[in-house]
């Protein structure tokens, strides 16, 4: 077995990147490292157990040389009875009308593109072909960015879908592998566009490097990127420690986050974000945006990439705040009342009254036929269980530190006067007496 292909499936079973049979997609460019990773994995699929296939995009990019690298693809997958999944967009008219650089669009549809295929055709990993000279130049490109820690680890050999069983190998073994196939491959011209980044970087500045600075810096790279990793998986267990303490309903302790230094902090709170949903756009600008927030008055917020957050009294929260939601109907006693995501249920009650600002026990003679249920208004009034008379509902709210997202729960009201609402109790006006003939028993659920 080839050096190339004996590496190929010593890191695929060391790195659990194919479990037995899964489904896994090559993509496939046409270029000499992504036709060597589908020759590589044909030849390991039936003795490791899984079912291969190919995808091509067609970028739009290149006219007749992008065309002429599909014909090549179909015609090297037809040879090696590998089902071919293929598209062609037109990536430069999305990024103009996204507003977004040639490279930017071509990736995220390039991966969009990847999920579609794993769809139609039932598979479960998308194999990439990075090596290792393509991961010294991503550190390099992120060193010169200045990025954190994280950006210095460099890519991992599988991220969510995405596997990466090249990267202990070199440019120099996948071409030794061609050509003791004889396979031929097709060559991108952009890729000697020097005007990209990445491109200058692999043209000028690592081959500058190797001669005149270290021969050996692609493995000086990687190999520093695998020391970074274990420093950082200790810093992001701490992190996640930390974040579960500080966890509470609705959001984080924000005095409990901001007791931890800021390399444990700044961690932290990408990984709330991620527990959001939010993986991408987040930058450096966006977690100091996050430091400031947490030591904010309650009621301030921020916009970030795809979510806000915003702080309430001790906590900060993330997600899409809710619009209030106007809602009015009259109280079913007893009975149900459906309300917007929640309903009452009221019952007649005897018994021990147990005192709880989560039900409500009224005197049913107090609650007359124009009692509905409905979300606060401006002016609304409230006399909480005991208080000597009433105050504006707003108040009460602030005075218990009621957060603002939870204020827009329904209540029970006859006129502005507030009879009951989850989490304030009932009304002093309603209240059980030793006169009271018939009690209401009020339980609101959330649907």
């Amino acid at each position: 077995m080839e050096k190339l292909v004996l590496n190929t499936k010593n890191t695929i079973l060391k790195h659990g990147l194919i479990p037995g049979g899964t489904g896994v997609l090559a993509g496939v460019s046409g270029g000499a490292d992504s036709v060597a990773l589908l020759c590589a994995l044909n030849e390991i699929k039936q003795e490791l157990g899984f079912e291969l296939y190919a995808a091509h995009l067609n970028h739009g990019i290149r006219g007749a040389e992008a065309d002429g690298d599909q014909a090549y693809v179909k015609e090297l997958c037809d040879g090696l009875g590998v089902q071919l999944y293929e598209e062609t967009l037109d990536i430069p008219a999305v990024a103009k009308a996204q507003g977004k650089t040639l490279e930017q669009a071509a990736r995220e549809q390039r991966y969009a593109f990847f999920e579609r295929a794993l769809e139609k055709l039932g598979a479960r990993r998308i194999a990439v072909a990075h090596h290792m000279e393509d991961q010294a130049e991503s550190i390099m490109l992120h060193l010169i960015r200045g990025s954190g820690l994280k950006g210095l680890t460099g890519m991992e050999y599988m991220r969510g879908n995405i596997i990466r069983p090249f990267l202990d190998l070199h440019r120099g073994d996948i071409e030794n592998y061609l050509a003791a196939k004889g396979l031929t491959y097709r060559t991108d011209s952009t890729n000697l566009d020097r005007d990209a980044s990445r491109n200058r970087l692999r043209l000028d500045v690592m081959p500058y490097i190797a001669e005149h600075i270290n021969p050996g810096v692609t493995d000086a790279l990687c190999s520093m990127a695998e020391l970074l990793k274990q420093d950082e998986k200790y810093l992001d267990d701490m992190a996640r420690e930390a974040l579960n303490k500080a966890a509470v309903k609705g959001g984080y302790d924000r005095t409990e986050l901001m007791l931890q230094p800021k390399p444990i902090l700044s961690r932290a709170l990408r990984l709330a974000l991620n527990r959001e949903g939010v993986y991408a756009d987040i930058e450096r600008k966006h977690i100091e945006m996050l430091f400031s927030l947490l030591a904010a008055a309650t009621g301030s917020s921020i916009d970030l990439p795809h979510i806000s957050a915003w702080v309430s009294y001790d906590r900060i929260c993330f997600g899409r705040r809710q619009e209030k939601e106007d809602m009015e109907t009259y109280f079913r006693f007893p009975g149900k009342t459906l309300c917007g995501k929640g309903i009452f249920f009221a019952d007649e009650f005897k018994g021990d009254i147990i005192k709880s600002n989560l039900v409500g026990y009224m005197d049913g003679g107090k609650l007359p036929f124009e009692t509905k249920v409905r979300t606060r208004r401006e002016g609304d009034v409230f006399r909480p269980y005991g208080a000597p008379g009433s105050k504006k509902l707003k108040a009460v709210m602030i005075d218990r530190k009621i957060p603002r997202e939870e204020r827009e729960k329904p209540g029970i009201f006859l006129g502005n006067e507030l009879l009951f609402m989850p989490g304030l109790g009932i009304s002093d006006k309603v209240k059980v007496t030793a006169d009271t003939r018939r009690i209401i028993r009020v339980q609101y659920t959330e649907i």
